[in-house]
């Protein structure tokens, strides 16, 4: 298989973590497991629960939401009956691991506060090195396009890897090459990607239309992630809402989460050019490297160009882009509260926080429309949205 460089250097922080996977996640259980259970340590059913549309889970505590089995900030499982008897949501996680044919490729997932420590401090974090499991998921999706080679697809993936490590230029600008390639790729069969990728690649920025502002734009990102949130219908965790109070208190609005409005006052326009200017000045140096790595692990989460939320590349593309706005949005209004250089740990909670909501919504079509009426659909309104 190949693995994302960060991966080898990966430890889970146990009870040591700041936002365990094991607490308000329902972290599935496979059949082959469950099976286990039932021959082998049939005292572990009761720590499983069945869903309502047949599908089971790990059993959490109403009250504090952890998982039946974490004992001290272990798992008692693990601890007691070893790994082979975890599920393979919690025997991988934060690993992901899809098929691209009969290659096999594995990265991690941002809502670990861990991966985001690595993935924001290696400019190789996603470099895919030759790594042998001894267990793979019990399903494991295969997104390899009809009619088109595993070594094809890698290449193209690796490919829109490769371009985001572009030092010379900003996160932005490198989103936005890939969203131009992406639009492109929609135009033409699929077995061409391999042989036109390098070339849109090297030529985007010859293809990008001017940018449509909006002063809004702010704003409107910081109530669709609210209504986001409002519609998820899971109570954020308090890392999230120290992050949306930050931006709430930077950009002098507030969020009604009753009625899922957002109230400005005089001084928000005021207040946003303020945080523009902290950021132009002294803060976007710092971040520039930060969002690159965020981008690239986009690109690698997604194995992009074949997985990600939506279903097609404009979709995909389009979500990448607006989470990349927000995660900008959010280190800006931090920065005009706390100072341009912010500690390690804000940076990941910053990060962590909002990657673990947005990476982890099941379904495009919510956003999608809150991304279409605010018009960040549009090519030239995404490079507004970005680069304004």
């Amino acid at each position: 298989m190949l693995r994302s460089h960060l991966l080898s250097r990966f430890t889970c922080l146990g009870d040591k973590c700041e936002d365990t996977c094991c607490q308000n996640w329902s972290m599935q259980m496979d059949d082959v497991t469950l099976t286990r259970y039932r021959e082998k340590a049939p005292q572990l059913l009761s720590a499983v629960e069945t869903e309502a549309d047949g599908s089971h889970i790990m059993r959490k505590n109403p009250e504090s939401g952890f998982c039946v089995k974490l004992e001290g900030g272990m798992c008692g499982i693990h601890k007691t009956f070893g790994e082979t008897f975890l599920g393979d949501a919690c025997y991988f996680y934060p690993r992901v691991t899809r098929a691209l044919g009969n290659r096999v490729v594995m990265t991690a997932a941002m809502s670990c506060p861990e991966i985001v420590r690595l993935a924001l401090a290696d400019e190789q974090a996603c470099a895919l090195d030759d790594a042998v499991a001894d267990r793979l998921p019990q399903s494991l999706k295969n997104y390899l396009p009809e009619n088109v080679s595993a070594d094809d697809a890698l290449a193209v993936h690796q490919a829109f890897l490769a371009a985001t490590e572009d030092t010379r230029a900003s996160a932005e600008r490198i989103f936005l090459r890939i969203a131009s390639v992406s639009r492109s790729f929609e135009r033409i069969d699929q077995k061409s990607w391999v042989q036109s990728a390098q070339f849109y690649l090297t030529h985007a920025d010859e293809r990008l239309l001017p940018a449509a502002s909006n002063p809004a734009d702010p704003f409107n990102l910081l109530h669709a992630l609210s209504g986001l949130i409002v519609a998820a219908k899971k109570k954020p965790s308090a890392r999230l809402m120290q992050t949306i109070s930050d931006m709430e208190k930077a950009l002098a609005v507030t969020l009604d989460w009753e009625t899922v409005q957002i109230n400005l006052t005089p001084q928000s326009a005021d207040a946003y050019q303020n945080i523009k200017n902290i950021w132009d000045t002294e803060a976007a140096v710092h971040y520039a490297p930060i969002l690159r790595r965020w981008l690239q692990m986009q690109m690698a989460l997604a194995l992009y160009p074949y997985a990600g939320l939506g279903t097609t590349l404009s979709e995909r593309i389009s979500i990448i882009g607006v989470r990349l706005a927000t995660i900008k949005l959010a280190l800006m209004c931090t920065c005009s509260i706390y100072g341009a250089v912010l500690t390690q740990d804000v940076v990941v909670r910053i990060v962590q926080s909002l990657s673990r909501f947005l990476d982890h919504l099941g379904d495009a079509g919510f956003s999608l429309q809150i991304y279409s009426e605010t018009g960040w659909i549009d090519e030239k309104r995404m490079r507004g949205l970005l680069e304004d």
